[in-house]
């Protein structure tokens, strides 16, 4: 089964590190994972996106299809608004609450999930 991913955030927040880590983790279990990337040539604080795409089959496109992302992790406003629309009706979205706003619009739209991920990291890692 093919899976489609996201993880939007802003430079410096590493959602590229996790993509490629995630990718990583999935052919280190015998599939195969892919990750393409997309960020602005600021080093940190430019809109920054990441999709990843898990498969037991071999992958011939790295990029997640537009309207059929199962899974977004926002953790930037800006990111968010700009990359939400790929995420198929119905998606799960988990966003960090401290940096992202989910209006009531997109509540209907997409599974919303408040979890504060920035927070849980630092505490956990430092």
């Amino acid at each position: 089964m093919k899976r489609q991913l996201r993880f939007v955030g802003v430079g410096g927040q590493g959602v590229i590190l996790a993509g490629e880590i995630l990718a990583a983790a999935k052919i280190e279990e015998g599939g195969y994972g892919v990750k393409a990337s997309t960020y602005t040539s600021q080093v940190r604080g430019g809109p920054t996106k990441v999709d990843i795409i898990l498969s037991e089959r071999e992958i011939f496109y790295p990029y997640a299809n537009e309207g059929e992302i199962e899974f977004m992790l926002a953790t930037a406003q800006i990111s968010f608004e700009q990359f939400k629309d790929g995420v198929k009706e119905g998606g799960i979205i988990v966003v960090e609450p401290n940096l992202v706003r989910a209006s009531d619009e997109d509540k209907k739209r997409w599974k919303i999930y408040e979890i504060p991920i920035i927070s849980i990291a630092k505490d956990e890692v430092g």
